[in-house]
């Protein structure tokens, strides 16, 4: 089941822009996360003091796997694709949730799948995972990490040692490769930021 929320920020004339937020998709995260006493969650995004404290409070235990930064090494190096993918080899129903930020924007296509397939695998059945991405024309030309601040607004850190490419890919693109979980729920903002939230069957 798919279901999309456009939700309009600040001026309706105003273009994009790369500027802060309050995250529907968190505080929902968050919600079924707090269901379960015992939560672990997985973040794959860069390593941000502020993230890692918001979730040390909020769930069992956090594991983080910054995989940006391997990507970032691997093409560097010229490594092959198999590589970065030895990082999440976590075996099956190891986490109730999974935060996976904009990484997919910079993966092409098969290394989608692969990475879909390894989170599917990986979290718990009803387990969640909240996906973000950038619109085309609001993608910042540099990384920036999502950081949280008090009540879910998110702001941005540039991550000025990071050098990925950029993919855009269309909402519907996107939730067809999400196909693999149950629900794909969207929230698009006029920041040009679109949220999904998945559940694993």
């Amino acid at each position: 089941m798919v279901t999309s929320t456009v939700l309009a920020h600040g001026d309706s004339h105003a273009g994009p822009s790369l500027s802060d937020y309050t995250s529907m998709m968190l505080q929902m995260y968050i919600e079924t996360l707090a269901r379960y006493s015992t939560a672990q969650i997985l973040d794959l995004g860069p390593v941000c003091e502020e993230n890692i404290s918001y979730f040390a409070q909020r769930v069992k235990r956090l594991h983080v796997c910054d995989m940006f930064i391997r990507l970032n090494r691997k093409q560097r190096k010229g490594l092959p694709a198999k590589k970065l993918w030895e990082h999440l080899d976590y075996g099956p129903h190891r986490f109730d949730g999974i935060n996976l930020w904009d990484f997919i924007d910079h993966l092409k296509d098969d290394d989608i799948d692969k990475l879909v397939g390894l989170c599917h695998t990986a979290l718990e059945p009803r387990g969640i995972m909240m996906v973000t991405s950038f619109e085309e024309q609001a993608a910042p030309s540099q990384i920036h990490s999502f950081v949280i601040q008090d009540g879910n607004r998110m702001t941005f850190r540039l991550q000025n040692h990071l050098d990925l490419p950029y993919y855009y890919r269309s909402n519907r693109i996107i939730t067809n490769m999400l196909s693999e979980f149950h629900t794909v729920k969207s929230f698009i903002y006029r920041n040009g930021v679109r949220e999904f939230l998945c559940r694993r069957d």
